[in-house]
Parts: structure tokens; sequence; C-alpha cells
């Protein structure tokens, strides 16, 4: 439609990229890598803008000039490791623009509008399949099981009613595999030159194709049909999914749903003909790609289970019937096996339970939730939740009088029902946690809820052994005997503050009569409140609330460290009594943040700081981390009471001696590992920003005397993408921010909002060069070089 046409509309031309780079690197030498080629460029408004998007060989960099002049600019980065799903959409008839869609972890969706005329859509379609496509990870074949391809009842004649119901209920048929790969190979090149489209379904003009990289959705828009969009959701971000069969009478259609941890694409649902797919064929590619990195990780059931192999199935007494009980496992696991096929060939059911008619399958790769639906029951959901995506669990025994049943809850990263506010006509409707919060009901007298929290214990810290390396021996020691108050007791209950305990008797307890640690698991840190205590072990934290007046109701938590993404410790303040610790994880439900409070002067917060940096951040190459010995005065500081410069200009920070901090945070409080070195160092008015070579530090220092002091860790490694503005005009300022995935909540509801952590910083233009700040994020996210690792298993010793 010409240049001025995209001028007005904000299109993009593509650019040599070439030129584009040496441009780049003439103006601004330090925004490219060294070893970074740019690949793809764009220059928006038919090329005349000042708003640029460049594809280069590591990542997606967008510059967005604003104000009169553009000298202040935005510049946004998009590692394509980080990309959980893209799309692109072809121009329609009357258009003059293709489009580009980006969903990155932590980062809302990203929309590129590009001229119709001067852009190739499906070679940005494949070039982003050549870099996002190798994170993907294509799976070993050889762990899969067979899918046949041929579409059921091809040869199979619809009526016209038929068809029309189909239409309107969107049920999709499935078609052939081999004629549609050859499709989009050739006539729309969509495809990688080794991508094979394992199951492929046609509703009307749309198409939903299985391939062995990803999730594909074709939505031909428009009367013409010449609008097209092609969304990847990469097989990565799929974390749980549910497939169900038709009703009785009237019902028509089949169900897939596919449930993700992207913004913005929280959930994929299809419904296909019943008699035109095969729903467990459906069911088994989906295990296939979803299930195989824990079919290698654990290839076989547990030796040791009670299968309960030929148990009589109790059912009890009506009224008990919604808890589960127990079945046996080994008949389950031949049923699912057979008729229906739910199970994958290596794949083992190691318990199993049942209701009033749901069940819940416990395998050596998942947890399989069935729910038969309807009056009849015909309409069954299969709801499959791989271990891999439990963040957390929690085990709660039944209460003393009158409470039957016991609990199970499994947190994930995946989404929650916001609720709604509420007006004058309509009351609020709450939150509901929808699938970021699974809890499942078991009957107290026919369930041993400590082996089940035992065996769920072993499952899923099986994964995040695998993942965090090998164990750390650590020796304990402390004073542990020292005596506290009668009112000290009485605050501590109270306010929930808690004291160290001798985590050695701690660990016996626990690993004594019906276990709830592993056998190679081990307490390090243990700390009481009342009745409440909460531990730290070499694998995970675990938190154990005893409620009700008997104590009968007790509930274990459970995080392993490889899901917390960040944490915080807290100094105690002038007239407080606690020190704090809090933890953030991936979930977005009530695991998002775990708070703990510790009676100042009956821990080392200070160690507790340390151990965490040690297994969350630290590396094997660091052979030995010393804790050092136990300071119970660390949760005081001294004073550092508001000035006239306790306010920094306008929020506003500068740079200061890297040096000085280091050697300060390596003494008082000592906060870094041994070979943790700091890069940058920055200040605004009392408080300070530190760059380190493997995490971010904030200290935070609050209050009129300042002795409340906050120091909160955000590792780089949970760093997704990131973006700097350089200062205009009139500015003083340039801006750093950083996209972590960890949730934030901003607040609980209704409606709940709760996103993922963008952190900002305003940076003195005066003294510091934001491209130079921006380096240190291409380095150490883009380019770190992996050091050699030491053979020996890390070792941790605590005094």
């Amino acid at each position: 439609m010409g240049v001025f046409y995209d001028f007005i509309f904000d299109n993009a031309y593509q650019q040599d990229a070439g030129d584009a780079e040496q441009k780049m690197r003439e103006k601004y030498p330090l925004l490219l890598h060294s070893e970074e080629r740019v690949e793809l460029a764009f220059r928006d408004r038919g090329g005349k803008g000042r708003d640029k998007e460049f594809f280069t060989t590591h990542r997606i960099l967008i510059k967005d000039g604003k104000g009169i002049g553009s000298k202040r600019k935005n510049y946004q980065s998009i590692l394509y490791s980080s990309i959980q799903a893209f799309a692109v959409q072809t121009a329609g008839k009357f258009d003059g623009d293709v489009e580009v869609k980006i969903w990155s972890t932590g980062i809302p969706k990203v929309t590129i509008d590009l001229s119709a005329a001067n852009v190739d859509i499906y070679q940005v379609q494949q070039f982003l399949n050549s870099k996002v496509m190798p994170y993907a990870i294509e799976n070993n074949t050889n762990l899969h099981d067979r899918i046949d391809p041929t579409p059921p009842n091809m040869d199979q004649k619809q009526s016209t009613a038929t068809k029309v119901f189909d239409w309107f209920g969107d049920n999709a048929k499935q078609v052939d595999a081999a004629g549609a790969e050859q499709i989009f190979k050739t006539e729309m090149p969509i495809l990688l030159a080794n991508e094979r489209i394992q199951l492929i379904f046609k509703s009307g003009r749309d198409y939903t194709a299985l391939t062995n990289y990803r999730v594909m959705l074709i939505d031909v828009q428009g009367v013409f049909g010449k609008k097209i969009e092609f969304v990847s959701v990469l097989w990565k971000s799929v974390k749980a999914y549910s497939v169900q069969t038709a009703g009785a009478f009237f019902d028509r259609d089949v169900e897939m749903k596919l449930y993700t941890n992207i913004l913005q694409m929280e959930s994929i649902d299809q419904d296909f003909r019943k008699n035109k797919c095969n729903l467990f064929a459906i069911q088994k590619c989906l295990s296939n790609h979803i299930l195989w990195c824990d079919l290698t990780a654990s290839p076989a059931a547990f030796e040791d289970l009670d299968l309960r192999e030929s148990h009589v199935d109790q059912k009890g007494f009506w009224w008990f019937r919604d808890n589960q009980r127990p079945l046996d496992a080994v008949e389950i696991n031949r049923q699912y096996h057979q008729d229906p096929p739910l199970l994958m060939e290596r794949e083992q059911v190691e318990m199993a339970f049942k209701g009033r008619r749901d069940m819940t399958i416990f395998t050596n790769l998942r947890v399989i939730i069935i729910d038969p639906k309807g009056f009849k029951g015909a309409q069954i959901e299969y709801t499959s939740l791989p271990w891999r995506s439990i963040v957390g669990h929690s085990v709660r025994s039944a209460g003393k009088y009158l409470d039957w049943d016991a609990e199970v809850g499994f947190w994930t990263e995946m989404a929650f029902y916001p609720g709604e506010s509420g007006d004058d006509n309509s009351p609020p409707v709450p939150p509901r946690p929808w699938k970021s919060y699974f809890e499942l009901d078991f009957n107290k007298n026919l369930v041993d809820m400590n082996a089940l929290n035992y065996y769920l214990s072993r499952r899923l810290l099986l994964l995040s052994k695998m993942e965090v390396g090998a164990q750390i021996p650590l020796t304990t020691g402390g004073d542990y005997s020292r005596p506290t108050s009668t009112f000290g007791k009485m605050l501590e209950y109270l306010g929930s503050d808690q004291s160290e305990i001798d985590p050695a008797t701690v660990d016996r307890e626990l690993h004594s009569g019906s276990p709830v640690l592993l056998e190679d698991e081990r307490v390090l840190l243990a700390f009481k409140a009342g009745r409440d205590i909460s531990i730290f072990t070499n694998l995970r934290v675990v938190t154990i609330d005893v409620q009700g007046l008997t104590g009968h109701k007790v509930e274990y938590s459970s995080c392993p460290y490889k899901f917390i993404r960040a944490w915080s410790v807290e100094t105690a303040g002038v007239w407080d009594t606690d020190t704090e610790l809090n933890l953030y994880t991936k979930n977005r439900w009530t695991l998002a943040k775990i708070e703990m409070d510790f009676r100042t002067g009956r821990c080392d917060i200070a160690q507790i700081n340390r151990f965490l940096s040690a297994l969350i951040i630290g590396e094997q190459s660091d052979r030995k981390v010393d804790l050092g010995f136990k300071n119970y005065n660390s949760g005081t500081r001294e004073a550092n009471p508001v000035t006239s410069g306790s306010f920094g200009m306008l929020g506003n920070s500068w740079e200061i001696d890297s040096q000085q901090i280091e050697a300060k945070l390596r003494t008082d409080p000592c906060l870094l590992l041994e070979k943790e070195k700091i890069l940058k160092a920055f200040q605004s008015g009392r408080d300070i920003d530190v760059y380190t070579d493997r995490r971010m530090i904030v200290v935070d220092t609050k209050g009129l005397s300042g002795k409340r002091v906050k120091y909160k860790s955000l590792p780089w490694k949970y760093v997704e993408g990131f973006e700097f503005e350089t200062a205009g005009h009139l500015d003083r300022d340039a801006e750093m921010y950083l996209y972590y995935q960890i949730a934030d909540i901003q607040r609980s509801g209704p409606p709940r909002v709760v996103s993922y952590l963008r952190t900002k910083q305003s940076l003195l233009v005066k003294d510091i060069n934001i491209y130079e700040i921006a380096k240190i994020f291409v380095d150490l996210k883009i380019f770190k070089q992996e050091e050699n690792l030491y053979e020996e298993e890390p070792e941790v010793v605590l005094y």
C-alpha cells in the first residue's frame, strides 16, 4: 500500500542487517556484545521512523525513541531462551501489515507490526524457529509411546445436521498429518525441516497441530481467509493437561485442555468430534512431550512401596465416601494400561485412591485426577499434573473431633481465578486457586498420611536433587540451652516469633517412627514458636503448623530450594522484637511468599542468609562455603538515622565505591559467598543496590532510626529479560528494569493481582553511563562463560 500508508500506520520496513549493526556499533559501541551479530533489522514508519527492532544472534532488541528529538531511548532485551510462545500473522486482503507477537517469561506480550509489502513474514517465522526451538529441546523419541497418526473413521460420512452441530460447537476432526505437514513446509513454510506433525485437527478453517517441538494453533481470519495467525506454544510451557470424554445423549464432543505458565495465555482449549479423533492417542502424544523429562529422571517406580496388591476396597459408610480411600495399585496399573490406555508403557502406578466417583493416581511420572461428571458419569475428565510442575506440597492431618478427612495440597506455577470486585448490584466474587493450587481429601481412617507425606517428599525431591547437584554435608552447633523468660515465651507465642532450637534433636524426631524426612535428608537449622516449627534441611524448607486446641491437626508444608527465586532478611528496629525472613517462589497463590518471624537474639539471621545463598546461588566451584560462627546479635544493627541526605535526589541513585561495599558485606553483615564478587554498587539516600556476579542485593534501610534494614537477594539466573531507558534533554536520570520469574503480589483481591516481579532503578547520568550498566546484564545473562567445576562435592561448614 506504499510508504505513506506504512508511515501513517507505523509499519516497520526491513533494513540491511549488516548496515544496521555497523551504525549501532559506531554510535553505541556498548549496546551489542563483541560476539553478537544482528541478523534481522526493522525500522518503523515505513523505514522513516525512530523506533527499531533488531533480531540478533542471542536476543530481540527493541529500541523505542521517546520525547522530542528522541534523546530519551528505551531498549528492551528479550532473550530467546525466555520465549515461551510466539506468533506470526499474515496480512488480510485489505491489510498493509503483518504482525509478530512474543510471549516471554515474566514480560508482558510484545507485538511488532511489519509492512506486508516489504517483509516476508515466513522468513521471520523461520528465523524465530531457528532461535527459539533449540530451547524447546526435541524429545528423545526412543522413550515415546507409539501414536497412530491415521485419522479414525475417515470413510464415514457425516450428515448435514451433524456437520452443522459440529460447526457451531467448533468441534475439530483429525486429518492427515503427512498432507498437512507438506503444506506447512511448502505453501506456508512455518515448520522446521526436521519437524514432524504427529497429530493435526481441523475445525472449519482452523487447525491445531501437535508436533515434536510445539503446539501449533492456526487461526484463519476474515471473510477471504487471507489473514492467518500461526501461534507456536513450546512444550516446555505446558505445565498440566487434561482430556475429557464425551457424555451421554447429545454430547458430541471430547475435549483437550492445556494449562501453561504464560501470562495472557493461561490455557488452550480444543473440542473434537468424538467419532473423528482418538482421544487417548491425543493424551499419549501430550504425555510423550510433557512427561519425557521425568521419564528420563525416574524410569521406574520405587521398589519398596506397598502397592496394596489384592487389597479389598473398603468403601466405608456413604457419608465418608467423598474422602478418598486406598486401592490396589497393581490392579489400577493393569486397568489403565489397557482400558482406557491412559498410562505410558514405561509408566507405573505407585499409589491409587478413590472417593465417591473421583480417583487420584500417583505414578512415577505424574499425578492423575480422574473426575466423572454428569448424572451417569459417562463424561470423564483425566487431568495430568507432572511432578516437575509442582512447586511445593502440603499434608494436613485430621483434627480430633468431627473432622473425618485429611488433605494434600499441591502448589504450581499456573494461573488462578482473580475474582471480581463487585458493585452496588452484585457482591464481590472471591479469588479461587484454579490451577495454581490443587487440594485432595483423604479418609483419615483408611489412609496413612505420614506414609503418603513421605512418598510425596521422595517423589518431588528426587527431581530437585538431580537439578541442584550433590548433597551438602554439614556439621551443626550452637547454644540451644539458653532459657527463655515467661514474658519472652508469651511474645513468641502471640507474635509467632521463632527461636532457634537444636537441629539434631529435630532431625532425630523427624527420622524416627513414621519418618517425615528422607534417609539422606538432614535438618541443618530449626526454629520453634509455640507449637509450630520451621526447619531448613539440605533439600528444602519445611514448616510444621500445629492447629486446634488439642493439636491433633498438623500441617506439613514443603518447598524445595530450587523453587525459591529470591529471599530477604530484615533486622529488628528500635521497638521490634523480631527479625524477618521472606522467601519468594514461582507460585502465584498462597506459596508466592513465605514469611517467617524470628525472636531477636534467639537466631542468627545473617547465617540464615548465607545458608540460603550457598544453596540457591552457590556453585560447585565454591568448594567450601563457610557459614561462620553463630552471632545471635546479627538481627540488630547500629542506628543510621534520617538526615538531610537520607532521601537521595528524587529517588535517584549514584555510583559508590564497590570495593568498600564488598569489604563491608563480607564482615558487617557477612552476606557474600567466598568467590562472589561485587561488580557495581549504587546508593540512594540510606539505601544501596549492589550488583554481584551472582545476584542483586537490595539494602533497604527503614524507620527514623535506620536500625531496621532489609537485605533482599535477587539471583541473576532468574532474570528473564531487561530494559533500560536513557535520559532525555531535561532528565537527570536513566532507568534500568529487570524482569524476573518471581511472583509479585500487588493486590490480594478481589480481584487478586499477582504479576511477575519487575525491578526499577533510577540512575543519575552525571557519573553513570547507562550503556555500561546494560552491558553487565548482556555479559551475565547471555555470554557468561561456565567455570570449571570441581569433582568434589561442595562442603558447607556450620560452627
